[in-house]
This record gives C-alpha cells, sequence and structure tokens, in this order.
C-alpha cells in the first residue's frame, strides 16, 4: 500500500488520488477555466449512495478492489456517477468523465475509521472551495495517521495566478454592474420625467370602485384564497390534520358562494369582505403549521399541470365542438329549401324556368360564377352586389347548384328577381362532361382508401379523439361545387372574363371597375393574404416533398378564392385546367396536399396570378374578431371566410350586421322557414354578448333588426340591454322602446320597468322617472334604490332624502351605492340628526362593517361636529387610506392643524400613504407655518416617488409661497415635469403674496409662450399686483387681455377689475367700467360703492348706494360697511345715522363686522353713549368688537369703563389678544391710568400668553411718557429697541412735560429724534415732530436743519385741515390755505379767533 501511494506521488501528473467506489465524494480545490457551473452545482448538491445494509457491507471488498485498479483507471478513464435532488425533489444522476476533470481536482479515500468519523461530517456540510492549497496541506498533515504529500510549485503558482484573474474579474464586474446601476437610474429619471400625470378626472376620496364599476381586485383575491386553500387542505390531509383540513374546505364553499357568478367587485354580495377576511386568517394558521417552499411549490405545479391538462381538454372539446357547427346546417336554412322546393314543384311547367336572355352569354357585360347549395347565402351575394352597381342590367349572375337544392334556388329568384339583372341557374348534375373519366378528384373519392380517409372520424369514440378529422366529413370538401372553379372556361366556353364569387362574401361596391383592371397576361387577379409568415405556401403545402419544394417558393406570397377575377382567353392558352388535373392526380396519396381547393388553386395559378388592390377583398370575418373596422368598411367585398359564417350562431356578432342587411327577413319564406322563437333566441344571444363587451351601436343595430324580421320581443332580460345602449348613444331609442313595452302590455313587468326608469334616470328625466315609479303596481327594492338615486344624482336632495324615509317605511333594504348617496346627501343639507339615525340603523344591519359606508359616515361626522367624528374613526377596526385621509382633512379644516399632522405621524406607521393625505399634511403645514414639517414632507414625496403629482406639485407652491420661502416654491415650480393652469396660478400667486411683484409679471410673460392660456385666477392674481404699483399703464394692459381672452362675463374678474382702477385713482375708468355692467349684482355695486370711498368721494358713494336699493337689490354686510365709511367722511352724524337706521332696517346691525363698524364710527364722532348701544345690539360679539368698544372708551377719555369692560369680555370667554392689550393700553394712555396700564400688560402678558410687539411697547413709552416718567420711558425704548412710533411718543412726552426746557437733556432729545428720523425718513409726520420740538427748545439751527431736509427730500407734508357743515355744505379750512375764496364774514370771523387765542398769521 505504501508504495502504491509513493509511486502515485512521483507520477508525472502530480495529483494526489485517494479513490473509492462507493461512496465517490468529490471536494473542489480549484478548478479550470472550463470546468463547467452545471458540473459544479450538481457535485455539490450530490447525496451520498451509502443507503442500504448490503452495500455497506461490501464497502471493504470496493475499496480494495478500487486501490488496486486505480492508476490503472487513472490511465484510461474514470466515469464519476453523482446523484443528487433538485428543486422539485426529484433524483437525478449525472455521469462525469474524468479526463474532463482538471489536476485540481481531489480524490479522497475514507479507509481509516478516521476517513470515516470525516466523512460522517462532511456530509451534513455544504462542499466549499479552499482559497490556497497551503492550508489543505496543512490540515491534511494535522490529521493523525494522514501521510503527507508535496505539492508542486508549479501548480500553487498556476493556483495563484488563477485566483488573482479571478480578483481582478471580480472587481470589473462590480465595476460594470455599478455603472449600469447608474445608468439604470438615469433612465428611470428620464423616464419619470416624460410620465402623464394629467388630471383625468376629478379627484375624489371616495373608493374607486364606486367610480369604476368594473373593478375586480376583491374577487381576484378570493379566487387567489380559494385555490391556496385548496393547496393547503391536500397538504393538511396528507398530515392527516382534519381540523384545519375540515376549516379550509368549509371556508373554500363558503367564499365561492360569495363570489358566485360575480365578475367585478360592485357584483359581490355585501357578505363576501367578511368572508374574504375569514380565508385570509385561516389561510394564515395553515400557512404557519404547513409552509414549506419546496412541498408548496410542488402541489402548485401539480395544480397548474393538472389546470393546463383541463384548458387542453377543453381547446379540443371546443375545437370539436366549432367543427361540427360550422358544418351543420341550421334549421331554419335546411327548412327554406324544403319550402321552396315544394311550391316550385306545384308551380306550371310554364312558370318554372326564368326568363331567357341574350345577356348569357354577352361577353361585353358583367358576368358572375357563384358556386353553391346555400339559398339565403346566395341570395345575399345577389342582393349586395345588384344594390351596389350602377348599371344592375349589366351584370349577369351565373349560380351553379347541386340537385338537391336546384328547385329551391330557381324558386327563390322566381319569387325574387334581382332588379334589372340576368340570373342563370344550373345544375351541377346536369354537366355530363363532369365524370371520373375525365376529373380526377371523382375518380379519386371513388376509392375506398379516400373514403376511408375522409370518414375515418367515425372510427373515434370521443370528441377530442376526432377532432383534427371532423373537418375532413364536411361537405364541402367531398361536393364538386368546390371543385368547378377549376373548369369555367367548359362550364362558360363563349366568355372572355368572369369574376367567381364565393357565397360568404358582401358586395359593398359597385364591383364593375374590375373588368377593367389590366391582369397582364396572367390568368387570375385576386387580393394577396400573405402577412409575414401567415397565408404563404408553406402554410398549404408539403415542402418535404421534393415535387414541391423543387417547383415552388416557401415564401411565396397566397391569396384565397373568394372574389377572382379570371381570363378565360388566357385560361385557355396556358392549359389551366390540364396543370390541375397534372397536380391533383400527383397528390392522389395526399402526399402534396391534405385537401381542399386552396392548396391545388395556388399550385395550378403559380406564377399566373396578379395582384389587386387589398381595398377590393377584405378577408378574416368569419374567424378573426380583431379586423380593423375602417377597412371592412373601406372594401369592395368582404369575406366570412373560416369556421364563423354569419348564418350561422357561430358567427361574430360585430360582423353579422354587414351580411343581415342583405338578408330580406320580411320575406314570406324566411317568415314561414324561420319560426319567431328560434330568431328571438339568437337575437338575445348576441344583443347580450354585444351589450356586455360595451359594443352600443352594434346592440342598437342588432335590435334594428330584430324589428325589422317581424320577431316580437317577449323575453324581459332584452330590455335593459337594449336601454343601456340607448342610454349611451340615443334618448330617441329608448323612448321608443318605451312605447313598444306599452304596446306589447308587458309594463307591468317589474324588472322592464326598472329598466326603464334606469333608463331616464341616467338621461336626465327624472320627470319621467318619478311619473314611471308612480304607474308602477308592484316597486321593489331595485325601484327605490333607482328612484332615490336618481333624486340625488340631479342635485334634489331633499327629495331623495324623503324618498329613502318614505322607502325605508315599506320595509326597503338599500344597497351599499343607495346609502353612500344618501350619506352624501344628508352631509351636504346639513341634516345631522337624519344622519345620525342612518347610522343607527347601519348599526343594525350588516352595514355598518363595510368600510365604504363607515367612510362615508365619517366624511359626514367631519363636516357636522369634529368630536362625533373623532369617536367613530376610534371605533373603526379596520382603516383604509381613505380612513386616515378624512380625518386628517377633518383636523386641518377645523383649525386643528397640530393633531393632523400627529395623525399622519400615526398613519405612516399603520398605512400606505396617497396624494390627497400628503395634500392635506402639507395644507396643515401652511396654516401653522410650518416650513421645517413641510420642507419634510417634500422630501418625503420625493422619496415615494410622488414628485410627478400635479396635487401635491401645486400643493408644494402654495406651502412654501405661505411659509415666505418664495424660491423654494418657483424651485418646486420649476422641476414640475408638467404643469397645469393651476400650477401657474400658483406660483404667479405666491409671489404676489411674498410681494415679489416683477417676477410675477415676467412669468405671466412666459406663459404667453406655452399652450397654457391664463384664466380667471390669472387675472385677479395680476390685478393684486396693480394695486401695488402706482403705474396706471399695467391695469390698463390686464383690461386689455381681459377683453381678449374674452373675460369680461367673468363678474369676478369685472369687480376685481373695479377696484383695481380705484386703488389706482383711476375712478373715472372704474366708473366706465361699472356702467357697462348690464345687471350688476350686490358685489358689483359694493364693490363701487367702496370705489367711491376710497377715492374720496362719500357723497358719490351714497348716490351709488340709493341707485342700488331703487334696483331692488339688496345689499349685504360688505355693503352696508362701506357705506357707513362713506358716511363718516361729513362731519354731522346725520349721514351716519341714516345709515345706521339702513343696517337697523336689513337687520345687519346685530352683525358682527358691521356693529362694530357702527360703533367705531360712533366712537370717532365722540358720541360714545351711541356707540355703546351699537355695542350693545351686536348678538354674538367677537374679540374684534370687543377690542374696538375699548378703543373707544380709551378714545373719548374713559378709561375706568375700559377695566371693566375687559373684565366683562374675559367672564363671556373670549380671550384678550394683542389688538386687545394694544386698545387697553392706549385707553390707559390717553385717560392716565399709568399703574392700571402696566398692572394690565403684565397681567396680559403673563397670564394670557399674549406676545407683545413693537406696537405694544410704543404705546407703553407713549403711557409712561404722559405721565412724566420720562427716565422710565427712556429706558424701556432704548432696550426693547423699539420703533418710531415709541420714539415719537417720547418725544410727546418731553414736549408735554416740557422736559426738553432743561439744557442738561439736550442729548435725550437729540437722540429720539435721530431714531424717529432714522426709523421713519420718508414720513412727514416725523419731522413735523422733530421741527416743533427744536422750535419749542430754541434750537433754531436744528429746526432749519430739518426744515432743508424736508425740502431736500421732497418730502410731502400733509397738511391739517378742519370741517364746517353748514345747511348740508361742507367747507373745509386748510392750514396753511391763503388761496382759497373765503368770504368777508368767515374772514374777520378768523382774524377774531386768531387774535383771541393770540396767534400770529
Amino acid at each position: 500500500m505504501k508504495a502504491l501511494f509513493r509511486r502515485l506521488t512521483y507520477s508525472p501528473s502530480r495529483v494526489i488520488i485517494f479513490i473509492f467506489l462507493i461512496p465517490i465524494h468529490i471536494a473542489v480545490v480549484g478548478a479550470d477555466t472550463f470546468d463547467t457551473l452545471s458540473i459544479q452545482r450538481e457535485i455539490n448538491g450530490h447525496r451520498p449512495l451509502f443507503d442500504c445494509p448490503e452495500c455497506i457491507d461490501n464497502k471493504e471488498q470496493a475499496n480494495t478492489s478500487s486501490m488496486t485498479a486505480g492508476n490503472h483507471q487513472l490511465e484510461k478513464d474514470i466515469d464519476i456517477i453523482v446523484t443528487y435532488t433538485d428543486t422539485s425533489g426529484a433524483i437525478r444522476i449525472k455521469t462525469i468523465k474524468s479526463k474532463n476533470l482538471s489536476p485540481s481536482w481531489v480524490w479522497k479515500n475514507p479507509i481509516d475509521d478516521n476517513q470515516v468519523k470525516k466523512k460522517s461530517t462532511v456530509q451534513n456540510q455544504p462542499d466549499t472551495r479552499i482559497q490556497n492549497n497551503n492550508e489543505l496541506l496543512t490540515d491534511i498533515n494535522k490529521q493523525p495517521h494522514k501521510p503527507s504529500f508535496p505539492v508542486h510549485p508549479a501548480k500553487l503558482r498556476r493556483q495563484a495566478l488563477r485566483q488573482e484573474r479571478r480578483d481582478r474579474r471580480t472587481a470589473e464586474l462590480i465595476q460594470v454592474a455599478e455603472k449600469r446601476d447608474i445608468q439604470m437610474q438615469e433612465a428611470a429619471i428620464e423616464r419619470a420625467k416624460t410620465f402623464d400625470t394629467s388630471v383625468k378626472a376629478k379627484y375624489s376620496i371616495w373608493r374607486r370602485e364606486y367610480e369604476s364599476p368594473n373593478s375586480d381586485s376583491t374577487v381576484k383575491l378570493m379566487r387567489d384564497q380559494i385555490i391556496m386553500a385548496k393547496a393547503y387542505a391536500t397538504i393538511a390531509k396528507a398530515k392527516n390534520a382534519t381540523g384545519i383540513y375540515d376549516s379550509l374546505i368549509k371556508h373554500s364553499k363558503r367564499s365561492q358562494l360569495a363570489i358566485g357568478e360575480a365578475a367585478f367587485d360592485s357584483e359581490l354580495k355585501p357578505s363576501a369582505v367578511d368572508r374574504a377576511k375569514e380565508m385570509g386568517h385561516i389561510l394564515s394558521l395553515a400557512k404557519d403549521q404547513f409552509y414549506d417552499c419546496i412541498l408548496m411549490a410542488r402541489k402548485l405545479r401539480v395544480m397548474l399541470q393538472s389546470t393546463e391538462s383541463n384548458v387542453e381538454e377543453v381547446k379540443k372539446k371546443s375545437a370539436s365542438l366549432t367543427q361540427l357547427a360550422a358544418k351543420t346546417v341550421p334549421k331554419p336554412l335546411h327548412c327554406l329549401p324544403l319550402v321552396l322546393t315544394t311550391d316550385y314543384f306545384l308551380l306550371p311547367e310554364n312558370q318554372k324556368n326564368l326568363p331567357e336572355s341574350k345577356n348569357l352569354e354577352n361577353p361585353n357585360l358583367y358576368h358572375y360564377a357563384i358556386f353553391s347549395d346555400n339559398v339565403l347565402a346566395t341570395s345575399v351575394v345577389v342582393n349586395s352586389t345588384v344594390l351596389h352597381a350602377k348599371d344592375p342590367e349589366k351584370h349577369v349572375f351565373h349560380i351553379v347548384t347541386d340537385k338537391l337544392n336546384f328547385a329551391a334556388m330557381k324558386m327563390w329568384f322566381l319569387v325574387n328577381p334581382p332588379g334589372g339583372s340576368t340570373i342563370q341557374v344550373q345544375n351541377v348534375d346536369e354537366f355530363t362532361w363532369l365524370n371520373s373519366s375525365y376529373c380526377p378528384v371523382l375518380r379519386q373519392l371513388e376509392s375506398s382508401r379516400m373514403r376511408e380517409y375522409y370518414f375515418k372520424a367515425h372510427q373515434t369514440s370521443t370528441l377530442t379523439a376526432g377532432s383534427d378529422n371532423l373537418k375532413y366529413r364536411n361537405p364541402k370538401y367531398l361536393s364538386m361545387l368546390n371543385h368547378l372553379r377549376f373548369y369555367l372556361p367548359e362550364v362558360y366556353p363563349k366568355l372572355e372574363k368572369i369574376l367567381f364569387l364565393d357565397d360568404d362574401i358582401v358586395v359593398q361596391k359597385d364591383l364593375s371597375p374590375l373588368w377593367s383592371v389590366d391582369l397582364g397576361g396572367m390568368v387570375n387577379g385576386a387580393v394577396e393574404t400573405c402577412k409575414e409568415s401567415f397565408h404563404r405556401f408553406d402554410k398549404y403545402l408539403n415542402f418535404s416533398n421534393p415535387k414541391i419544394s423543387e417547383n415552388f417558393d416557401p415564401y411565396a406570397c397566397g391569396w384565397a378564392f373568394g372574389m377572382n377575377m379570371f381570363d378565360l382567353n388566357e385560361w385557355k392558352k396556358r392549359d389551366i385546367t390540364g396543370i390541375y388535373h397534372g397536380w391533383q392526380n400527383a397528390n392522389e396519396e395526399r402526399t402534396l396536399w391534405k385537401l381542399g381547393t386552396l392548396p391545388p388553386g395556388l399550385i395550378t395559378f403559380y406564377n399566373m396570378t396578379h395582384p389587386l388592390e387589398r381595398s377590393w377583398h377584405v378577408l378574416g370575418l368569419g374567424y378573426d374578431p380583431a379586423l380593423n373596422q375602417s377597412e371592412i368598411k373601406n372594401a369592395a367585398v368582404v369575406h366570412y371566410n373560416g369556421n364563423y359564417k354569419p348564418w350561422l350562431d357561430l358567427a361574430i356578432a360585430k360582423y353579422r350586421s354587414y351580411w343581415s342587411r342583405y338578408v330580406k327577413f320580411d320575406n314570406p319564406y324566411l317568415q314561414l322557414s324561420i319560426t319567431s322563437s328560434s330568431r328571438l333566441s339568437n337575437w338575445v344571444s348576441k344583443i347580450k354578448e354585444a351589450s356586455l363587451s360595451g359594443r352600443w351601436q352594434e346592440v342598437l343595430s342588432l335590435y334594428n333588426d330584430l324589428n325589422r324580421s317581424g320577431v316580437h320581443i317577449t323575453e324581459s332580460s332584452l330590455f335593459h340591454p337594449i336601454l343601456k345602449a340607448s342610454s349611451a348613444i340615443s334618448f330617441a331609442h329608448g323612448k321608443s322602446l318605451h312605447a313598444s313595452v306599452i304596446k306589447l302590455g308587458v309594463e307591468s313587468c317589474t324588472s322592464i320597468a326598472n329598466s326603464i326608469m334606469d333608463f331616464y334616470t341616467k338621461a336626465g328625466h327624472i320627470g319621467s322617472t318619478i311619473t314611471l315609479f308612480g304607474s308602477m303596481n308592484h316597486v321593489d327594492s331595485i325601484s327605490w334604490n333607482i328612484l332615490i338615486s336618481g333624486h340625488i344624482d340631479h342635485g334634489d336632495f331633499d327629495r331623495g332624502i324623503r324618498s329613502f324615509i318614505q322607502a325605508r317605511a315599506t320595509g326597503f333594504e338599500p344597497n351599499i351605492s343607495t346609502l353612500v348617496l344618501v350619506i352624501q346627501a344628508i352631509r351636504t343639507l346639513g341634516l345631522f340628526h337624519e344622519g345620525e339615525k342612518l347610522h343607527g340603523y347601519m348599526i343594525k344591519t350588516e352595514f355598518s362593517a363595510i368600510s365604504s359606508l363607515q367612510n362615508s359616515l365619517l366624511s359626514m361626522y367631519a363636516d357636522a361636529s369634529i368630536n362625533h367624528a373623532q369617536k367613530l374613526f376610534d371605533e373603526m377596526l379596520n382603516r383604509d387610506v381613505i380612513t386616515w385621509s378624512v380625518m386628517i382633512s377633518a383636523y386641518v379644516k377645523t383649525n386643528k392643524t397640530h393633531l393632523a399632522l400627529n395623525l399622519f405621524k400615526e398613519m405612516l406607521s399603520k398605512s400606505e400613504v396617497d396624494g390627497q393625505t400628503i395634500v392635506s399634511a402639507l395644507k396643515a403645514c401652511t396654516n401653522l407655518k410650518n416650513f421645517i414639517t413641510g420642507k419634510t414632507l417634500h422630501g418625503f414625496i420625493f422619496h415615494k416617488g410622488l414628485t410627478h403629482d400635479l396635487f401635491l406639485g401645486n400643493s408644494l407652491i402654495d406651502m412654501y409661497s405661505k411659509c415666505h420661502d418664495p424660491n423654494s416654491a418657483f424651485q418646486s415650480w420649476t422641476e414640475m415635469p408638467l404643469k397645469n393652469i393651476i400650477s401657474w396660478n400658483s406660483i404667479i400667486s405666491g409671489l404676489v403674496y411674498n410681494e415679489n411683484h416683477s417676477k410675477a409679471i415676467h412669468l405671466f410673460n412666459s406663459m404667453q409662450y406655452t399652450e397654457i392660456a391664463p384664466d380667471g385666477i390669472t387675472l385677479l392674481n395680476l390685478l393684486q399686483i396693480s394695486k401695488h404699483s402706482p403705474n396706471p399703464i399695467i391695469p390698463k394692459s390686464i383690461h386689455t387681455v381681459i377683453i381678449r381672452r374674452n373675460h369680461e362675463s367673468n363678474e369676478l374678474v369685472v369687480n376685481t377689475l373695479i377696484d383695481t382702477y380705484a386703488k389706482c385713482n383711476l375712478i373715472f375708468l372704474a366708473k366706465k367700467l361699472f356702467n357697462l355692467i348690464k345687471t350688476p349684482d350686490v358685489v358689483s355695486w359694493t364693490t363701487m360703492i367702496a370705489s367711491f370711498t376710497y377715492c374720496g368721494l362719500p357723497n358719490e358713494a351714497i348716490r351709488v348706494f340709493n341707485k342700488m336699493m331703487e334696483s331692488n337689490k339688496k345689499p349685504n354686510a360688505i355693503t352696508l360697511l362701506n357705506l357707513i365709511e362713506a358716511c363718516s367722511y361729513d362731519s354731522d352724524l346725520k349721514k351716519t345715522k341714516s345709515a345706521h337706521a339702513i343696517a337697523i332696517r336689513t337687520g345687519f346691525a346685530s352683525d358682527a363686522i358691521v356693529g362694530t363698524a357702527v360703533l367705531d364710527t360712533y366712537a370717532k364722532y365722540g358720541d360714545i353713549i351711541t356707540s355703546r348701544k351699537a355695542f350693545d345690539m351686536i348678538l354674538d360679539k367677537n374679540i374684534v368688537s370687543y377690542s374696538a368698544m375699548i378703543g373707544a372708551y380709551g378714545m373719548n377719555g374713559v378709561p375706568r369703563a375700559v377695566v371693566s369692560l375687559l373684565a366683562e369680555m374675559e367672564a363671556s370667554g373670549l380671550k384678550p389678544n394683542s389688538v386687545t392689550l394694544l386698545s387697553v393700553l392706549s385707553a390707559c394712555s390717553h385717560g392716565g391710568l399709568v399703574h392700571e396700564g402696566l398692572l394690565l400688560f403684565q397681567k396680559l402678558t403673563e397670564t394670557l400668553e399674549v406676545k407683545p410687539g413693537p406696537e405694544h411697547y410704543a404705546c407703553l413709552v407713549d403711557l409712561l411718557s404722559r405721565s412724566g416718567n420720562l427716565e422710565l420711558a427712556l429706558k424701556m425704548a432704548e432696550e426693547q429697541k423699539v420703533g418710531a412710533s415709541a420714539w415719537g411718543a417720547l418725544l410727546s412726552g418731553l414736549r408735554i412735560n416740557n422736559y426738553c426746557y432743561n439744557n442738561q437733556k439736550e442729548n435725550v432729545l437729540k437722540k429720539a429724534v435721530d431714531c424717529v428720523l432714522e426709523l421713519e425718513p420718508d414720513k412727514s409726520n416725523s419731522y413735523m415732530l422733530a421741527s416743533n420740538m427744536y422750535a419749542k427748545s430754541g434750537f433754531w439751527e436744528d429746526v432749519a436743519r430739518i426744515r432743508g431736509l424736508v425740502r431736500n427730500k421732497q418730502i410731502w407734508v400733509l397738511a391739517g385741515f378742519s370741517m364746517v357743515n353748514v345747511d348740508n355744505k361742507s367747507f373745509k379750512f386748510v392750514a396753511g390755505d391763503r388761496n382759497q375764496f373765503l368770504s368777508n364774514e368767515i374772514r374777520d370771523t378768523i382774524e377774531n379767533l386768531h387774535e383771541f387765542m393770540k396767534l400770529d398769521r
């Protein structure tokens, strides 16, 4: 043994081998480049072969034999047999030759005990590749009783180089993979930019299944659950788990019953959702107990194979039945020739022949050849050809039929002669020259082998077994009528050209131009039918036969019999019939083609066929339901080639009308042959089929054909699809059908009446629906549902709810759709009490568990009471996206934005998020001005891939704009791949909101170069810009855009334009525009009153108000606000009291807005008593009313009343705000209540969390300054960094208290003046106050300096004035105005006053 090991060690191959035959265990140390991946997988996955005791007992003998023969086997070859199991569990065997293995493969011999123990460990571990052979040798050396063998250095170098190449290749592949990932990401981004996110319909939070009735997600889910349940049930049964097996079977049956025949979710029963949840629970239990990936894959694979086998079986049966139906003559077509034949033989002999005509052999006329045994089909061909012929008298039809139908064919055309055309009917059996000695087909049919071939299908016992042979039994393959087309010159020897027509075609245009087509010396003119590989020669001929392959091109384009123009002169020259005979004789053993006439036709007319334009002949109406409709309509001839002939029940419904329109259903023979019941059944099936596919035009066409056939509709189920088609296309058809119902006397049928009600409801004739409902003898739940839905859908919510209440009293059971509509109506009308009652009804029934109804109730409660909505939300166990979205939106609408954002965060961990929910969250951020959270939501939108959602993009623009970040808003707008008018309006509005007017105008100009036209909202935003611009050209330019864009009829735009003109001091244009309005509404009148008031023309404003009252327009609160302001211009209270009286008469005096304006006006006039009365008249006082009254008390020197009113306000439950605090401080300042003012300031800022601003500190400085606490006032002004008003108040305090007459305080004065002028450099009040203070202190140089600043800066000094009302006329006296016209009496009075007041002029 040692000698053997030594010899192997020093062998030239330098391979270390330990050989054993059973078991074979191969460890891969390092494979060469040619080692395949499949070998690696198979060896790594093998299993040992020691499975039997006999194998183990014979182990020693096998090892001994392998040791003795090892070197010999190595020199020759060794077959290595490996067993393993694949992923399906099947045992596989693989044989590998040792010569195919690289030198790095090692054979191990586990002879000794240590190696046997090692083997037991290795068998339970996967084979691994060892990177370094030195490590392998070290491990082997460490093992006891294991001899060590050196490894050649060259081999080690090869392994090192091989490993280096692997590492380098791995790095290259990783780099390539990273580059491809980057390319895929870039491609995905580019693709996303072109994604269409335009709005196709109105966004709604309601469930999609109520918008799309064809949703089937729940049905699919339940069917998948049933499949999984069957798979788990099989496993459970195999493991004797009877409990879970019974549960799976039971729930499968319940789910199947719940699905029933439903194809869409809307057709499911209300209990279907519960069944799906129950099935999901039991499937979860089964998965936890039995889930095994490999086992489950096997079960599903078996089920798939079984299903595929069933599908294949059904396909075979379907093909068999189709062939059977195609060759079966329908009963009406069978009866028609019998009736015609009977009448034909009853005719006198002199009336049995068609009129003789010389046209039959006139080559200058248009001749047609029709070979058929179908009377009705032939009549359609003739009728359609004659109907479209320009000169029917020039058309001659040569009809050949068999002996059985000869009499019937003649009788039909005797009774129904085509207008002006010539008809010839012949019997093929009378062609004595057509016999077996001349015709190869007849000779072949006489042989026993051919008969056995054609009729061998009778040997089969099942449909499936004979499916391939049934078509051989079709009579068309045996009838000589089918082969007569190859003998046209013999049948019509005196004709030059003839057009061959099959009996399954319909002519739609005049065919006479075909005789003018130059065939170019060819015999046959036909339309080619090849489409790529379809309908080429190799489809019909056996190209494995050398006779075919040597003579024909397999890719030659084929054509079809059906409409073929034959040049009979060329036919005779080229002996076409002889060619046909030759090939037919060669195919006696059926080795060239199987059957039919098209293959021999392709061979016979090979290179002798002229291709016609495709518009002449369109094929496929008998087998292809996906033909181009425009091609069919534009074709001269349409061909029903295939099994689905138009006269069969198999016919494709949408093509039938092209054929049936030429059938004379009023013909008495058809009336006798086709019974009403059979025809009605046929019509019903086709109308229902077309209705299910949504082919409404075809439904109405079939209905019209049904009426023309004279069949009366008696089946109630037929009315609904016809009425549904009428709703989609023609209201007149529906009314006509209603009249037919009344004539038939079936209007008492509830289902028919319901269908008619539904038709009138969808057509918008709700009055007809109500009338029909009232005339019904019996109404059911469907009737009530239609009536209630009709009322609500058409906006009559009140009547809809009353009908619902009335229906409930009769025991009516509503469906889910009706309940959703009723809840919406209750929500719209605000009938919260009715909603609660409906909620109670739903709790008593099983409707309370339906998510869509719960969401509808939640929306109703959200509008009525947020607390009720919160309670219902907490009670809902199954919350979907709509539930969360409704609740978040409700919080936002009720200004509980913090709760909305918290709920949104909770939703992220429990549910998916849709765009509508994110829009609500962004609205919450907008209301809170929470820029940080809004930006976080922006990142969330990007992460979710929702950047193409227009709703979200527009909401982001609005959020950034309202949070005063116009740059981010503009960037979001720029990054939107698609923009609509709302996007443009949002960004323009945001820029206007942030006073970036120039950029907004620039953006509007760029909008002119896009496909999006500005709308009214865009123009409103631009008009807001005009109000802030002194340039009058801007509003005029916008006015021209309004005219060009036809927005003059938009009342909102026109009213805003009037207001804009007024704000730009263009009141004459505002008045002119107002006069152009034909019938101004309240808003227009109010806008004009406000415009005159703004421009200082109160009398004009009052005059406009009087005209408004004369036009019987009732003013609103805003109208009265502007009227009161206009009246306040007068120095007399008379007009103000008149306006107050109007407010009392119109009922607006108790309104908080109007009442507050009235009390403020009286306060400004000094009538604090009447002001208090106006305040007491306000019913619902708010914080604004109290603040105004507090200001009125302060203005009129009643500071003590301020303190008591503040206490009254707090007692009413209202909390003072910053405006209230300002009014209180102002009142205390003017009233000298320093201590009280300071206490109230401290109380309101500390206890009520009112944050004081600069205006509050300015008022506080004024309070301290007026009371003489100048040091404290100065200290507060310096510490709080107050504004100009505070320093102005300090200067006023210095003047009042003569503080500045002390020369030591000169610095205080100058500091206050410098601060005032620095903070308000453009206001005249600051300069006048500083000038007066310097003058009072005697600093005349500073006075001159201040006045010089006023002149240099060209500051407009507003002069003070006073008004005196005398005899209803107001006289204005302006300070320093000596040029105004004054009477001598007034001048003398002024002089006396000046002297009395000791004032200089």
